[in-house]
C-alpha cells in the first residue's frame, strides 16, 4: 500500500494525541516550558493552535510553534510529539510547496511524480523542524515554509541559485512515523498533467495552474476557499472567485478540444 508521508503526520499525531503518553509527554514539556503549563493536555495544546490559525491570529500561532520547536529540538521521546505536532500543523503550507516544487521541475523539463514530490517535501519539512535555529522567533510559520521550499527545490535540483543536496534521508524518525499509517488523499498525476497541458496551451496563466493544484491538492476533496485564503494572505472571496474561475476555463477547454 501506498503511504502519503504528509498525511501520515496528521494521522500520527491524531494517534498521539489519543494515547496514554500525551499527558506525559505534555508533563515534560511542562518543565522546561513554561508557557505551556496553562495546558492541561495536548488535545488543549491543538486546539490552541487551530483557534490562533483558524482566527488568524499569526502572533500566537508563532509564539505557540516556537515553544514547540523548543521542546523538539531538547532531545527525547517527548521531543518527537513535539515535532510531530508542528509538522503536522504545517501540512497545509507543505501541501502548497508540492505544487511549487512540482511547477519548477515541469519548466527544467523533469517529470516528478506527485507522490515523490510529496516525499521529498515532508522529509525536508520533518529535518526543517528538527533543525529549527530557535534564535529566529517571529514569523515561525513562514520562516518554515520557506525553507522547506529552499531545502525541497535544492533536493531535487530545481533551486535557481542553490546545488543539489538530495532528499534528506534523517529520517529513521520520519519513516518510524509513516511506516504504518493509512494512505492519504493526494493529487493525481492525471491532475498535474492536466494543468501542465492547460499551461502550454494558454488556457490558464500558471499562477491560476497553481492555484488549482492546491485546491485541488487533496484529489477528488477540495481544500476550502478559507483556509486557501488563509494561507496566501487574502481574502477568502478573492480565493473563491480565483478559483471558480480557472475551473471554468478548464473546464470549457477540455469540453471543446
Amino acid at each position: 500500500m501506498t503511504i502519503d508521508p504528509l498525511h501520515s503526520l496528521i494521522t500520527t499525531l491524531d494517534q498521539m494525541v489519543a494515547s496514554r503518553e500525551a499527558t506525559t509527554s505534555l508533563h515534560q514539556w511542562q518543565e522546561t516550558e513554561p508557557g505551556l503549563s496553562q495546558f492541561d493536555t495536548l488535545d488543549d495544546v491543538v486546539a490552541e493552535l487551530t483557534r490562533a490559525s483558524g482566527c488568524a491570529d499569526y502572533a500566537a500561532t508563532d509564539a505557540m510553534l516556537h515553544l514547540l520547536l523548543r521542546v523538539a529540538g531538547g532531545g527525547g521521546a517527548g521531543s518527537v510529539t513535539a515535532a510531530t505536532l508542528v509538522a503536522a500543523r504545517m501540512v497545509p503550507a507543505a501541501g502548497s510547496v508540492v505544487g511549487q516544487l512540482l511547477s519548477a521541475t515541469r519548466r527544467s523539463g523533469r517529470r516528478l511524480s506527485v507522490l515523490d514530490a510529496r516525499v521529498t517535501v515532508a522529509g525536508c519539512l520533518w529535518e526543517q523542524v528538527r533543525t529549527y535555529p530557535l534564535g529566529r522567533n517571529s514569523r515561525v510559520a513562514a520562516n518554515l515554509r520557506a525553507e522547506v521550499l529552499k531545502h525541497s527545490l535544492m533536493a531535487e535540483g530545481v533551486h535557481p541559485r542553490c546545488p543539489r543536496s538530495g532528499v534528506p534521508t534523517d529520517p529513521a524518525t520520519l519513516v518510524e512515523l509513516i511506516s504504518d499509517a493509512p494512505a492519504g488523499p493526494r493529487a493525481s498525476e492525471e491532475l498535474v498533467l492536466l494543468l501542465s497541458w492547460a499551461v502550454t496551451e494558454h488556457v490558464l496563466s500558471r499562477t491560476q495552474s497553481d492555484l488549482l493544484l492546491l485546491r485541488w491538492t487533496d484529489g477528488t476533496i477540495p481544500v476550502p476557499t478559507r483556509e486557501l485564503a488563509l494561507r496566501m494572505g487574502v481574502p477568502q472571496r478573492t480565493v473563491a472567485h480565483r478559483c471558480a474561475r480557472a475551473e471554468q476555463l478548464l473546464a470549457a477547454a477540455v469540453r471543446t478540444r
